[in-house]
C-alpha cells in the first residue's frame, strides 16, 4: 500500500510540472508558467496560411483568469515583409495604437523594442485596454508580442510583471 501511495504521488508530481514545448512551425520553445493556458494556432508550413478569430496568421495565445480581468499574451511570428501587415497590428477587433516612444528591454533569450499604448476597438473606434507591444528579431524572422489585461483601468506594475513572466518563458529554436 505504501508503494502505491508513493508511486501515485510521484506520478502526480511529474504530471503537474511545467513541460517545455518546442514548436518547429513557429520556431519557438516555451514553458507555460503555472496557472496559464496556451493555444497554438495557424498554419504548420506558412505563418500566413490560416489562423483563428484573433488573426488570419499563426501564433501562440497564452491566457489566464484574474480577479481584475483576464490576462493575455499573444505572439505572432513574422518575416520582415509581414511586420507592417494590418493583421499583425490587430488582435481580433482590437487595433494597436502605435506610438513613437519605445524602450529597449530584454528577457533571457531576446532583445525587444517595447511600446506601451492601448488598443482601439475597430468597430466602435473607442479606446480599449492598455497594452504592451514587444518586437524582437531572430535571424531572418521577427516576433510581435502583445500583453494586456482585459481591464479598462491602468495596468499595474504587478500585472506587467505577471505578463512579462510569459514573455520570459519563450525562446527561439
Amino acid at each position: 500500500m505504501k508503494k502505491l501511495i508513493v508511486y501515485t504521488l510521484l506520478l502526480f508530481t511529474v504530471c503537474t510540472q511545467a513541460q517545455t514545448v518546442k514548436s518547429k512551425a513557429l520556431k519557438l520553445k516555451y514553458t507555460t508558467p503555472e496557472g496559464w493556458n496556451v493555444e497554438e494556432f495557424g498554419g504548420k508550413t506558412s505563418w500566413d496560411e490560416s489562423g483563428n478569430s484573433l488573426c488570419k496568421c499563426s501564433g501562440l495565445y497564452f491566457f489566464k483568469s484574474n480577479k481584475d480581468g483576464k490576462l493575455n499574451v499573444l505572439i505572432y511570428p513574422s518575416t520582415v515583409f509581414g511586420l507592417d501587415s494590418t493583421k499583425r497590428d490587430m488582435v481580433g477587433n482590437l487595433k494597436f495604437v502605435d506610438v513613437e516612444k519605445y524602450d529597449k528591454t530584454r528577457n533571457k533569450a531576446f532583445s525587444f523594442e517595447k511600446r506601451k499604448s492601448n488598443f482601439t476597438d475597430s468597430k466602435t473606434n473607442k479606446k480599449s485596454f492598455e497594452v504592451i507591444k514587444y518586437k524582437a528579431k531572430v535571424e531572418d524572422h521577427y516576433y510581435i508580442i502583445y500583453t494586456w489585461q482585459e481591464n479598462l483601468g491602468m495596468m499595474s506594475p504587478n500585472t506587467e510583471k505577471e505578463l512579462f513572466e510569459v514573455v520570459n518563458a519563450i525562446e527561439p529554436l
